[in-house]
C-alpha cells in the first residue's frame, strides 16, 4: 500500500505537467475563439457598411423573361463580300493540358449604364448616352461598348407599341412612356437583346445633375483637348463659363458634361463614332482617378452619387460584386468599341418616318452582329 502509495506521489508531478498541457490548450481555444469572434464582427460591419451605403441608391426591379424573344430581321444588307480563298498551308493545333476551366459566360457581368437627359419637372426621360459595361472576370479586362443612337434597329412590341424600324435613341423614351424608368429600362434591354444579342445583367441610370455633381466632386477630371474640342466648348456658353486652352486641361462638372455630349466639332462630320470616343476617353480618365482614390475620398464620392442613381442591383449584387472585382481591380485593362462593332455598319440616309424628311442612320446585319459581340459579352465562340 505504502509503495502504491509512493509511486502515486512519483506520478503526481507529470500529472501535473498534463494538467498544465490542458490549461495551455484551453487559453489557446479561447484565443482563437474570441479571433474568430472578431473576424465575424469585422465581416458584418463591412457588410452592414456595404448594405448602408448602397440602400441610398433608387433601386428597381424589372419582370424576369416577360418578353419573347423576337429574331431581328436584316431588311437592307451589303452584297456579299467576297471571302478569302482558303490557303494550302495548315496550322497544328497543339493542345496544352490546364486545371483552369474554359471562360464561360458566368465570368462576365454585362452593365448598361444610361446617361439621361430629362431634368427635374420634365415628363419624359431620353438616353443622351448608352453604354454597355462588360467586365469579364475571366481575362480581367473590361471592354466599354459605345451604343450609336442612330443605329437603325427593330423596336419591340412592347406593351402595345408597334416596334417597327427606328433609330435606337428612341427606344428608351418610348419605354419610360409605357412603364416610367422601370420600362425604359426593359424595353432597352429588350431591343439589344433582339438587335445585338446582348443579355444585360444589371441596369443603371444616372441623370445630367448626378453626372455634374459626380464630376465637381472629383475636382474635375483631366483631358486632352484637341484645338477643335477647345473651339466648340467656348461657344458653349450654357455649360461652360471660361476660355478654355487647347492641350491637357481639368475640366469641370458642366464642362465635362458639354465635353462628353459634343458632336460636330470641326471634323466630326454627321457620325455619332466621334461623340462615343469622347464619352468613353471620359471614362477612361475617371476609372483611372477612382484607382487613387483613398478610401476617405471613396466614401464621399458614393455618399455624393448614390442617391442620384437608378439601378436595378440591390445592395446584395454589390456586395457580391464587389468581393469578385475588388481584388482585381489594378491589374483590369480596359478597351473601347463601338455597338455595331468591328467597323460592320454603314451609314445611310432614310425617310424614316415616311413624312419626306432624310435622317442619318447606321444600319446593320443582325446576325453578324450577334456573333461579333456575344463572343465578348457572353464567351461564345465567334
Amino acid at each position: 500500500m505504502r509503495y502504491h502509495g509512493r509511486f502515486e506521489q512519483q506520478k503526481q508531478p507529470e500529472n501535473g505537467k498534463n494538467k498544465k498541457g490542458g490549461k495551455g490548450l484551453k487559453i489557446f481555444l479561447i484565443v482563437m475563439a474570441v479571433l474568430l469572434a472578431l473576424i465575424l464582427i469585422a465581416v458584418g460591419v463591412v457588410y452592414w457598411f456595404i448594405q448602408d451605403k448602397f440602400s441610398k441608391m433608387n433601386v428597381i426591379t424589372l419582370p424576369e423573361d416577360t418578353y419573347v424573344y423576337t429574331e431581328a430581321t436584316d431588311e437592307y444588307t451589303r452584297p456579299p463580300e467576297t471571302e478569302t480563298a482558303p490557303t494550302e498551308e495548315t496550322t497544328v493545333a497543339t493542345t496544352v493540358e490546364t486545371t483552369r476551366p474554359p471562360m464561360s459566360a458566368d465570368d462576365i457581368v454585362n452593365i448598361l449604364v444610361v446617361g439621361q437627359a430629362s431634368r427635374a419637372g420634365e415628363e419624359g426621360k431620353m438616353a443622351d448616352s448608352t453604354m454597355l459595361v462588360s467586365i469579364n472576370t475571366y481575362t480581367e479586362e473590361v471592354t466599354v461598348f459605345s451604343i450609336l443612337r442612330d443605329s437603325l434597329v427593330q423596336l419591340p412590341a412592347y406593351k402595345g407599341l408597334n416596334g417597327g424600324r427606328n433609330k435606337f435613341t428612341v427606344c428608351y423614351a418610348l419605354g419610360y412612356q409605357q412603364g416610367g424608368t422601370a420600362g425604359a429600362m426593359e424595353m432597352t434591354n429588350i431591343c439589344l437583346k433582339d438587335n445585338f444579342g446582348i443579355e444585360v445583367d444589371y441596369n443603371i441610370e444616372v441623370s445630367f445633375d448626378g453626372f455634374i455633381k459626380m464630376i465637381d466632386y472629383l475636382n474635375g477630371v483631366e483631358l486632352e483637348l484637341t484645338q477643335a474640342e477647345a473651339d466648340y466648348l467656348n461657344k458653349d456658353k450654357l455649360y461652360v463659363q471660361r476660355t478654355i486652352e487647347p492641350g491637357v486641361q481639368v475640366l469641370q462638372g458642366m464642362e465635362a458634361l458639354s465635353y462628353a455630349r459634343m458632336r460636330k466639332a470641326a471634323g466630326d462630320g454627321e457620325s455619332d463614332i466621334k461623340r462615343t470616343e469622347r464619352q468613353r476617353k471620359l471614362v477612361s480618365a475617371l476609372l483611372e482617378k477612382f484607382r487613387y482614390m483613398s478610401l476617405s475620398e471613396l466614401n464621399g464620392w458614393i455618399d455624393e452619387l448614390l442617391p442620384m442613381v437608378t439601378t436595378t442591383m440591390t445592395p446584395s449584387d454589390v456586395t457580391r460584386l464587389a468581393a469578385k472585382i475588388l481584388p482585381m481591380v489594378s491589374r483590369l485593362t480596359m478597351k473601347g468599341e463601338t455597338i455595331p462593332v468591328g467597323k460592320t455598319g454603314w451609314g445611310e440616309m432614310m425617310d424614316i418616318y415616311g413624312d419626306g424628311t432624310m435622317h442619318s442612320v447606321m444600319r446593320f446585319e443582325s446576325a453578324q452582329q450577334k456573333k461579333l459581340i456575344r463572343a465578348i459579352t457572353e464567351a461564345e465562340e465567334n
